[in-house]
């Protein structure tokens, strides 16, 4: 693990969705993160209300505690935005919700947005929702482009979605969107669900791979570590052989973990701290 330090770990406040942005920001300070990646959603910070905190606000809150964010990920699995759908209304919406998006992160000094390839109607053709997506998808890159962001495009489970959900599928819309503002975000659940590894992904992708979300899960479930069954020292060991560098996300998202937040992050904190052979504080 030489090449890998535990500081490129990153907290998420999705699954401190019950409690209030600030105690996220105090909580993750106190167990020794420096950096976290914005979960874009209410109550803690959305577009276009901002739930009444401004970006100037947001960022004088994490620079006072030390704090700086790695990357902004808008919801966009739960709330109703759909850059693949086959209404053009609301595909045009859509675009409009992420391209405002990209508007924030540039404006809170954050390089990397993630997004992701929305889905098609199971009673529709999916080379339809396909082009949709890819349409809506080159948009956004523009946009990105002129704001100076790079777009992280997520790997997603099936259920999530149609389109892209699998090695084949995210090696061919990284093929079609080629530009230096869309890049990789690799989700250790999808890739475990699909019996791949990470290794089989940074072969196919190499350095267009820029996020990580690593997650313990059975496979599935983006659980704390320590609670699936996920191969932890393979991961790592495959990041450390790659020389990745980038931001690491612990992306908590059963709804096991909204009562307390914290305790469940440290659980899966300690388990990483001992994998690694660094504390993080």
């Amino acid at each position: 693990m030489k090449s890998l330090s535990i500081t490129q770990l990153a907290a998420m406040n999705m699954h401190y969705a019950r409690y209030s942005l600030g105690t996220f920001l105090d909580s993750v300070a106190e167990l020794g993160f420096s950096q976290f990646e914005l979960w874009g959603g209410a109550p803690h910070f959305y577009y276009p209300s901002q739930c009444g905190i401004t970006t100037d606000e947001l960022r004088r809150q994490t620079d006072s505690r030390g704090l700086s964010i790695v990357c902004v990920t808008p919801e966009q699995c739960i709330y109703p935005y759909n850059i693949a759908s086959a209404q053009k209304e609301f595909r045009i919406k859509s675009v409009d919700y992420f391209t405002g998006w990209i508007r924030l992160t540039a404006a809170l000094g954050v390089e990397k947005m993630l997004c992701g390839p929305g889905w098609g109607l199971l009673d529709q053709p999916v080379e339809e929702a396909w082009r949709y997506a890819v349409d809506s998808l080159e948009q956004m890159t523009r946009q990105a482009e002129r704001y100076g962001v790079t777009l992280a495009f997520e790997i997603l489970l099936p259920n999530e979605s149609n389109l892209v959900n699998d090695l084949e599928s995210t090696v061919r819309i990284m093929r079609e969107i080629d530009s230096p503002h869309f890049m990789c975000c690799v989700d250790t659940v999808p890739v475990c669900r699909e019996g791949k590894t990470l290794e089989d992904y940074f072969q196919a992708l190499g350095d267009r791979i820029v996020h990580i979300h690593l997650n313990d899960g059975t496979p599935t479930g983006h659980m704390t570590w320590g609670d699936g069954s996920q191969p932890l020292e393979e991961h790592l060991q495959t990041l450390s052989r790659h020389a990745y560098f980038g931001a690491i996300t612990l992306e908590l998202g059963s709804g096991r973990y909204y009562q307390q937040p914290q305790v469940h992050l440290e659980r899966g904190l300690r388990t990483l701290e001992k994998a690694f052979g660094q504390t993080l504080k």
